[in-house]
């Protein structure tokens, strides 16, 4: 059975192989570190299978809500990083998003793929796209410097967004706001659930239930029927 490393030792693992180009470094609960006179917070989890309903190929890692991320500041740059323990491979996900995500509800699933993680080989930074477009970046322990030296290259709306710290929230769509979702494509999450039980040949019942009970609490404001409104005229579009 694979041992999957808590928080606090993935933060070990992952300065490992830091160089001279990171200082200030502080551990907690999250890692703290300036990078080229950029300041970041990354917090760290394990990828691991998805689970039921996704088919096998499907991993994810979970963001949790954590006090923490409350103390996170405009001018931090947010990661979470997920780490594939049989390949030795990290995964950060758009920076943007996530933070914007912090604290919305217990957990947030960030989502990838096995056979991608797989195909990551030492000294290539791997850019891949979930079904929606969202990219996310897969690289080995040993890539570490040279991921951040591509980060902007990887992840622009970093520098769109900091030209303007009060519009710093812009990635966060008003259909989250309000706890109503008003199309699927406007989730990645939602859409890669629905793209998945699509692919599986699910019921369209068996697809509305599923995305009510995995959303229910990031969109309270959403009925029944309105799950199965905008997963009927996603499908209906494809």
């Amino acid at each position: 059975m694979t041992k999957y490393p808590k928080s606090k030792e993935l933060i070990d693992i992952f300065i490992s192989a830091l160089n001279e180009s990171f200082s200030s470094i502080e551990k907690s609960e999250v890692l703290r570190f300036e990078f080229n006179g950029l300041k970041y917070v990354a917090y760290f989890k394990c990828v691991s299978y998805a689970g039921a309903p996704y088919p096998l190929n499907t991993t994810r890692a979970q963001l949790p809500q954590r006090e923490e991320f409350e103390k996170i500041e405009t001018d931090e740059r947010f990661l979470f990083i997920g780490y594939d323990v049989g390949n030795d491979v990290f995964v950060c996900w758009d920076p943007i998003k996530a933070k914007s995500r912090l604290n919305k509800k217990t957990y947030v699933s960030f989502f990838c793929r096995q056979n991608i993680q797989d195909s990551v080989t030492a000294g290539n930074v791997v850019e891949a796209r979930l079904t929606n477009g969202d990219v996310y970046v897969l690289f080995k322990r040993c890539d570490i410097p040279r991921f951040f030296e591509m980060i902007e290259i990887h992840f622009p709306n970093l520098l769109e967004v900091e030209k303007n710290k009060d519009e710093s929230d812009e990635d966060v769509s008003n259909s989250e706001i309000e706890g109503r979702l008003g199309n699927v494509n406007d989730d990645e999450m939602v859409k890669a659930l629905v793209d998945e039980m699509l692919v599986a040949q699910k019921s369209h019942l068996t697809i509305v239930s599923e995305c009510s009970n995995a959303f229910g609490s990031a969109y309270p404001g959403m009925l029944f029927k309105e799950w199965n409104d905008i997963v009927k005229k996603y499908c209906l579009s494809k």
